[in-house]
């Protein structure tokens, strides 16, 4: 049996002040402590989700223990799994706020499409000036709205978990979600910014750039105008 300790837990005290000095240390470090049974006190390990993190072995007495605590101390000190383990994870939290901002843009921007098409199927109808007139373009502004349909549609499937969306969409939802977009890469910016382990590439500040313009793109468009009944104006 063993019993695993996380940094922010309470970690038992060893007998010995230099091992405590040490054990503080990895605590400090974000290390993990685990207490087993036999003839050791416990193990401190960097990371234990990884495939070779780094050991202590640590034993409640014995000879050499000061100089073991020492060299322990060092090794903790020139360890940097915890801070490639946390790159890893910012990174995948980054990756998935950019996802989801590609998604909101997406929705927004069928969102805005379909509104175009139902709004050219009402132009269409208001145009007609002769019977056979109106009965090419009725077929026309069908048309145009089942287009729209089809985007209302394709919008609802690429929407994120969690976000909410009308039928038809209303210009105050399809604006939150360019605004949540926003936010997600303002977010992954920040977090991308504070990586302890920097990327040596730059794929994700593309991503981020990409989404960044692609706010600017769609709020433009919908700031050119939306009427009563959820279309926007030519």
């Amino acid at each position: 049996m063993s019993h695993w300790y996380q940094p922010h837990e309470q970690w038992p005290r060893h007998p010995k002040p230099w091992w405590r000095e040490t054990i503080d240390l990895a605590r400090s470090a974000e290390w993990h402590l685990q207490i087993v049974e036999g003839h050791a006190w416990g193990r401190i390990v960097c990371d234990p989700e990884m495939d070779k993190p780094c050991r202590i072995l640590i034993f409640s007495s014995g000879t050499g223990g000061e100089s073991a605590a020492l060299t322990a101390r060092r090794t903790i000190q020139r360890c940097d799994h915890p801070a490639a383990a946390e790159s890893g994870r910012i990174l995948l939290r980054v990756v998935e706020l950019l996802d989801r901002a590609e998604a909101l843009l997406e929705a927004a921007s069928r969102c805005l499409r379909a509104s175009g098409k139902m709004a050219e199927a009402e132009e269409l109808l208001l145009s007609a000036v002769t019977a056979a007139d109106e009965a090419e373009k009725l077929a026309q502004a069908l048309s145009r709205e089942e287009d729209s349909n089809r985007l209302v549609v394709a919008a609802f499937e690429v929407l994120p978990e969690g976000s909410e969306l009308g039928c038809p969409p209303t210009e105050v939802q399809v604006e939150a979600l360019i605004i949540n977009a926003s936010a997600h890469a303002d977010e992954a910016q920040q977090l991308a910014d504070d990586l302890p382990v920097k990327n040596s590439d730059d794929v994700l500040q593309v991503r981020i750039d990409q989404v960044r313009a692609r706010v600017t793109d769609l709020s433009s468009q919908l700031g050119q105008g939306w009427d009563a009944n959820g279309s926007s104006s030519a």
